[in-house]
């Protein structure tokens, strides 16, 4: 058994540990709780927020340009937070190298939104005559789904958009992981992110599920399911955090940021996905839409500011 400069090695959660590591162990263990304190305060808000996006289309009629507006302002943020809080934390943790991650980061999200569900916030626009309509809506939309194939598609979606909110749980987790106390900005900058965002895939999920005829209590079921898929996220990246702390301290900031650095990768294939659709195949209210796009960042932008 090694021993300390001082020579007593020091009882600790079962183990017997050198005190010149204790300081170390003690301080990550104190790290962990008053992050995961703050981490559990996130999920609450996240779970909240997603489960009232999901009963949204049970009460009423979500408009294609509100839902749009709302789309852009969320996207600038999650744009923001990947650029200006994630990506530049990963590489101050991690090394320059790391920032390379993200790149997976976004083919990943890429692959799970192709092979399951391309991501898209489906809406139910109230009818209306076509000659009423003020604007060119001229959009490339695929068929509405109706009947057994609404059904196949809600399930494909939910499948699709809980992967990406797994990923989101990592992406939270990461964050916090890379927030020393003071250091809140990175971590608030995703939670921000998550908390505008999640509300619209719920919204996607369980307006699908209303075209398609299904029950409210199963949609009910199916929203409290989905949105309880970031905290499990977080748990998932906790849990292999726990395993790893033993690890050289160098070793564990280089996975902390390629960590961060792959969750800002799919903050911006999420950001870009809400983005290109309305870019190429709308023309209508583009000033209205812009704005709130910028705004979405000069808000990260804003947090970064505070937080130096």
């Amino acid at each position: 058994m090694s021993r300390s400069k001082a020579g007593t090695p020091v009882k600790m959660g079962g183990a017997f540990w050198p005190d010149e590591r204790l300081n170390f162990v003690t301080h990550l263990e104190n790290t962990r709780f008053y992050m995961s304190s703050r981490l559990v305060a996130y999920c609450l808000m996240i779970v909240t927020a997603s489960v009232g996006g999901g009963l949204v289309p049970l009460v009423r009629v979500v408009t294609h340009i509100r839902m749009q507006v709302y789309l852009s302002f969320s996207a600038g943020v999650m744009l923001g937070s990947a650029l200006l809080h994630m990506l530049p934390e990963a590489a101050e943790i991690g090394g320059p190298g790391v920032i390379a991650w993200s790149l997976p980061g976004l083919v990943t999200l890429f692959m799970i939104e192709r092979f399951f569900s391309f991501h898209h916030h489906e809406f139910e626009e109230p009818e209306a005559p076509t000659a009423s309509c003020n604007h060119d809506h001229t959009h490339h939309h695929h068929a509405e789904p109706q009947g057994q194939n609404a059904r196949f598609h809600w399930k494909a979606a939910t499948v699709g958009l809980a992967l990406h909110s797994l990923l989101g749980g990592l992406a939270l987790a990461s964050a916090e992981a890379a927030s020393a106390s003071a250091a809140w900005t990175v971590s608030s900058g995703v939670f921000l992110a998550t908390l505008l965002h999640k509300p619209a895939d719920a919204l996607t999920i369980t307006s699908l599920m209303k075209r398609g005829g299904t029950g409210s209590a199963l949609a009910h079921l199916v929203n409290l399911i989905f949105a309880l898929m970031i905290p499990l996220g977080a748990i998932l990246f906790q849990l292999g955090q726990s395993r790893l702390s033993m690890l050289p301290q160098e070793s564990i900031q280089t996975m902390t940021g390629a960590a961060l650095a792959f969750s800002a990768g799919t903050f911006l294939c999420v950001s870009l996905s809400d983005l290109l659709p309305e870019l190429h195949f709308h023309s209508h209210d583009r000033v209205k839409l812009s704005l709130a796009l910028v705004f979405g960042i000069l808000l990260m932008a804003l947090v970064a500011l505070v937080g130096e």
